[in-house]
């Protein structure tokens, strides 16, 4: 009997422990969910902005913008459509980098740059340089459509010849100057998604530029 009631009274003790210790590592999870929640409530936009709409690389974009006078929230809206902020990115067609240009178009953009001699293919994996490039090309046909950005992306993405096909045909330009349709649904899409990204840059650029100040 004495020994019955002792192998009771241990089995009571041992459950009481498994008891506690459960309690205890509840307490922890719980604890441990609750910092979470707090640090996720103090860094809940920047890291909404991270994952949904990164501004990777800004300084690189900054320097860039100021020199060829771009708007910020355009670049980031056309890295982000072009490779998501990889900065070793390459499609299918043979595009390059952040900004995702072409080896070709990369020769004539150092040309213009007047840094052909220190260019090659593998220049546009470097995160500064595809900027700087993508840049000053979208700065190029900013200019040359006269601010349109519709135009300017669409040229970024199928090129200046086909645009100024698409410009010459009555159906896709009534007026022959601003494109009311875009023939191509992959450039009609990709325009789409540019401007939509631009959209919802300019009020989180907004408000970093509002927190530095």
């Amino acid at each position: 009997m004495a020994k019955k009631a002792a192998k009771r009274k241990n089995t009571r003790k041992n459950t009481g422990s498994r008891k506690n210790g459960g309690r205890n590592r509840l307490w922890i999870i719980f604890a441990g969910c609750c910092i979470a929640l707090a640090v996720a409530a103090v860094f809940q936009k920047p890291v909404r902005r991270h994952f949904s709409y990164p501004m990777e690389y800004e300084a690189e974009v900054r320097r860039a913008c100021e020199k060829y006078d771009l708007d910020p929230c355009l670049v980031f809206a056309v890295i982000r459509t072009e490779s998501f902020f990889t900065p070793d990115a390459v499609s299918g067609a043979g595009a390059q980098g952040l900004m995702q240009i072409m080896p070709e178009t990369g020769k004539w953009i150092a040309q213009k740059l007047d840094v052909e001699d220190v260019y090659t293919d593998d220049s546009l994996f470097d995160p500064e340089t595809n900027i700087r490039f993508g840049c000053w090309f979208l700065s190029y046909l900013m200019e040359k459509y006269d601010g349109d950005m519709t135009r300017t992306t669409a040229a970024y993405h199928a090129g200046e010849g086909t645009v100024k096909k698409w410009l010459q045909e009555e159906e896709n330009s009534p007026d022959g100057v601003n494109l009311s349709s875009i023939p191509s649904s992959v450039t009609n899409n990709y325009v789409k998604k540019v401007l939509h990204a631009y959209e919802k840059y300019k009020p989180l650029y907004a408000q970093e530029e509002e927190e530095a100040a």
